[in-house]
């Protein structure tokens, strides 16, 4: 039966290639499911670059294991010893996910950039979140505003409240000249704006 063989071929390997085997099989499957879910859903540029700020993602992550787990138990079933077969693997991760993260960078690099918003067309405009945004300014969202001629998507962020989809909005910036900064169009104001300070 296979459950058997199975068991016999397992309980023959070491503790280490047994490791080796889990976090190089699990680590493939999640890579490969977050590859899978960003060509269906593609990270904007604004995304893309806030993650690649970040040293540990979970895409650099996983490109680690992957690389460790496979190159790990190459090298323990050609005989390497645990001590070998653990450098390898850390080497080889390391430069799996440095590798992976700099071929994003030049993709990313070499992408084309959009133009610049026209500020004073945009300011006060209207619109609704299609995905929500987070509060005070803690990630993007994204909106469409009731302007012809605009995309349908557009980067947004609040210093207010959460504002989720379906809500009214309105323009009050323009942040690094492409991600929206927004309020909720019936908001009566900043709540710093009761200490006699501006918006932004």
């Amino acid at each position: 039966m296979p459950g058997v063989f199975f068991g016999d071929w397992w309980e023959q390997l070491s503790w280490l290639q047994q490791s080796f085997w889990l976090v190089a099989v699990s680590s493939s499957l999640l890579l490969l499911i977050l590859i899978v879910l960003s060509l269906l859903q593609p990270e904007t540029e604004a995304e893309a670059t806030a993650r690649l700020a970040r040293i540990f993602n979970p895409r650099t992550i996983l490109t680690f294991l992957a690389f460790f787990g496979w190159i790990g138990l190459l090298s323990s079933t050609r005989g390497g010893s645990d001590t070998l077969s653990l450098i390898l693997g850390g080497i080889a991760g390391l430069i799996a996910a440095a590798a992976a993260k700099g071929v994003t960078l030049m993709l990313l690099r070499l992408a084309p950039r959009s133009q610049p918003m026209d500020h004073a067309r945009l300011l006060q405009t209207t619109g609704r979140v299609l995905h929500t945004v987070p509060s005070h300014r803690n990630g993007f969202g994204k909106v469409h505003l009731d302007l012809s001629g605009m995309p349908y998507e557009l980067e947004a962020m609040t210093a207010g409240v959460e504002l989720r989809a379906g809500e009214p909005v309105r323009v009050v910036g323009v942040l690094e000249g492409r991600v929206l900064l927004v309020e909720p169009a019936t908001d009566n104001g900043y709540p710093h704006e009761s200490h006699q300070m501006g918006r932004l």
